[in-house]
C-alpha cells in the first residue's frame, strides 16, 4: 500500500472544537468555547475541564485557579501542559500560547487530546 502522507484525514478546526465542547458538556461541566480564537481559553479553565473529562483522576481540582488574574492564568496554563503530558499528548506549545490564546497552537493540543480520548475510549470498551 502506497499513499502520500499516510492517508491522514484532515479534521477541521470546527469539528475539533465541537468535539471538545461535547466532551466537556458530557462530563457535566459548563465551560464552552465558540472557537479556538475564544478569549476565554486564556484562563485555562476550558482546557482543564476537557482534560478532566478525558481522565478525571489526572486533574487535581485544588490546583486549578479561577484564571482571572495573569498569575492564575499562568498557573492554569502550566498545569494544562503538565496534565496533557501525563496523558501522553503531543505538547508543542508553551503555557504562554494558552494565556495569549494562539488558535493554531491550542487547536494542535486539543487535536492531540482528541486522539488520546478516542484511544482510551477503545481500551475501556
Amino acid at each position: 500500500g502506497g499513499g502520500g502522507a499516510g492517508g491522514a484525514v484532515k479534521i477541521s478546526d470546527a469539528e475539533i472544537c465541537k468535539w471538545a465542547n461535547a466532551k466537556v458538556a458530557a462530563a457535566g461541566k459548563s465551560e464552552h468555547i465558540s472557537s479556538f480564537k475564544d478569549k476565554s481559553i486564556g484562563s485555562g479553565q476550558f482546557l482543564l475541564a476537557l482534560l478532566a473529562a478525558i481522565e478525571p483522576r489526572v486533574v487535581d481540582a485544588s490546583i486549578v485557579t479561577s484564571g482571572e488574574s495573569d498569575d492564575d492564568k499562568a498557573l492554569n496554563a502550566k498545569y494544562v501542559l503538565s496534565v496533557a503530558r501525563k496523558l501522553g499528548a503531543a505538547v508543542f506549545l508553551t503555557w504562554e500560547d494558552i494565556v495569549e490564546v494562539k488558535p493554531k497552537m491550542v487547536m494542535t493540543l486539543v487535536a492531540s487530546l482528541q486522539l488520546i480520548a478516542e484511544l482510551r475510549g477503545r481500551e475501556h470498551k
